[in-house]
């Protein structure tokens, strides 16, 4: 992708990934359970993830993280903070955001989550 990635195209990218996760998530919970699949669809989609009993579905929890991480961009969007890593701030680049367009930071940060979600020790 060319550095010349306007704001518009890195907006259209984004809607398209929410669209994308939402409708695998969707179509994952209806096969499991067509009746709660119901009662969401009632639900604006970006209070999804937080529904108490999609925790009965474990096979879920992919989806729910994809739908999470996908509802943070949005919201950092909105907030015109999209693009800046969440730790540290630092401008992520458009073809960073192109690649990932729900991506939350800059690489040196996300190491550091990884490693700590993780518990991985350095030695």
């Amino acid at each position: 992708m060319s550095s010349t990635i306007s704001e518009s195209q890195l907006e259209a990218r984004l809607l398209a990934e929410a669209r994308a996760r939402r409708q695998a998530f969707w179509h994952s919970l209806l096969a499991l359970d067509a009746r709660l699949a119901a009662e969401l669809h009632r639900l604006p989609p970006d209070e999804w993830a937080d529904v108490a009993a999609l925790a009965a579905y474990p096979q879920l929890h992919t989806h729910l993280k994809a739908l999470r991480q996908v509802d943070a961009a949005l919201c950092q969007w909105q907030l015109g903070l999209y693009g800046l890593c969440s730790d540290c701030e630092a401008e992520l680049t458009p073809e960073q955001l192109w690649q990932d367009p729900c991506r939350q930071r800059c690489a040196p940060c996300e190491e550091k989550y990884r490693k700590a979600q993780h518990g991985a020790w350095e030695l």
